[in-house]
């Protein structure tokens, strides 16, 4: 059965646009990774907060969602007739000999592939792929983590947390910066009220050295979330008094109001 967004998001499934988006912030900062004060803890935040992310770019564009409930009335339709069909007790198959081969599975993958697949079928791709290459990147192989993104890109263009994670894997893995910063910019286009996704652009940046456009970023995020903790900080690190003279200026505008 498809996954339930509107459980996950805590929302009603004829919830407006603007509430599943206030649903989707108020979950996103609930449910940080940042929050996490052990390795277990953290890799379940990590986790959820995939699955938020996931229910979100689900939910937030159109098309996405009139395909995804339609997917949950053919479900629910289902359900309803297996309820209503008499229990049966399954005939059990017993394979002969000459049954497929070990190898059958991987030429039965082969064919589906050659043979193309539906929009559901390569969501579901891309999602498998997303959650291979969150453990790879958990155990630190950022480099075979970035193929599993890559995969779910491919797969799902549309989906911002694919992007994020690919540039960040990109630059951990030291496989190219441009690349890794047209990821990440990649990820803000599809999701620009996300401050993560500068959060980690920024990083990035401070990764190469390149101070200015860290600050510059940093300063952005403010712009849209004024008192963004990790923002501050980083332009505290980063600023040599310019950071701490911006921070003055926002907070002086939130005193104001």
């Amino acid at each position: 059965m498809e996954t339930d967004y509107y459980q996950i998001l805590k929302v009603p499934r004829d919830a407006q646009e603007k509430d599943i988006k206030r649903a989707y912030h108020r979950l996103a900062r609930e449910r940080h990774p940042d929050k996490g004060t052990t390795p277990e803890e953290i890799q379940r935040l990590q986790e959820e907060f995939a699955l938020i992310s996931t229910a979100y770019n689900a939910l937030k564009d159109k098309e996405k969602r009139a395909d995804y409930d339609s997917r949950l009335q053919k479900d629910a339709a289902k359900q309803a007739r297996r309820e209503d069909e008499p229990t049966v007790k399954p005939m059990v198959v017993v394979p002969s000999a000459s049954a497929a081969s070990p190898s059958a599975p991987s030429a039965q993958a082969g064919a589906a592939a050659k043979a193309g697949a539906t929009p559901r079928d390569r969501t579901a791709i891309a999602q498998r792929a997303y959650s291979r290459g969150i453990q790879m990147f958990n155990l630190g192989d950022y480099a075979r983590a970035g193929e599993f993104f890559d995969a779910a890109i491919k797969n799902d263009d549309t989906d911002a947390t694919y992007h994020v994670k690919l540039g960040l894997s990109l630059m951990r893995s030291h496989q190219g910066f441009n690349r890794a910063v047209g990821a990440i910019q990649r990820a803000i286009e599809l999701d620009p009220y996300n401050t993560d996704h500068r959060m980690a652009l920024g990083e990035i940046y401070e990764t190469v050295g390149s101070t200015s456009l860290a600050i510059k970023t940093y300063e952005e995020i403010l712009k849209w979330d004024a008192t963004n903790a990790r923002a501050l900080d980083r332009l505290k690190m980063l600023g040599a008094g310019h950071g701490q003279s911006f921070i003055q200026k926002i907070l002086g505008k939130l005193k104001r109001r």
